[in-house]
């Protein structure tokens, strides 16, 4: 079995490329993204959660469109038996509204490979980029 950091290097690797290749070997054939923010249609903050690399790639085209300067900093990625959890620090702007956080994502991992990614978002006092 993959060494797990290894198995978040090649995650990271080919979600920053939008490898989806590299995205299917990394994850599981049930592979679900649960973001950290969404409005549910009775009008509570939920997670959005995306179900597959398809929707997860699309999710990454959204952003390529919709965010502006984006810097991620202070990433720390650790490793249990089966779970890698990933904290970073992000600040950007999406349309022009700036954002700023501190993020820790939770992978799950089953039989090698990444199942899910659950997101985390600590929103930071905003200040313009």
């Amino acid at each position: 079995m993959k060494d797990l950091l290894t198995l978040m290097k090649d995650f990271r690797r080919a979600y920053a490329k939008a490898d989806r290749d590299g995205l299917l070997a990394a994850t599981t054939d049930d592979f679900t993204w649960h973001q950290h923010f969404a409005t549910s249609e009775d009008g509570l903050p939920t997670g959005r959660i995306l179900n597959g690399v398809d929707e997860l790639l699309d999710e990454i085209a959204w952003r390529g469109e919709h965010w502006q300067g984006v810097e991620y900093t202070d990433m720390v990625e650790r490793a249990t038996e089966d779970l890698l959890v990933q904290t970073f620090t992000i600040r950007g702007a999406e349309d022009g509204k700036p954002f700023h956080a501190n993020v820790v994502d939770l992978y799950p991992v089953k039989n090698g490979r990444i199942q899910r990614k659950d997101t985390y978002w600590k929103q930071l006092k905003q200040e313009p980029i």
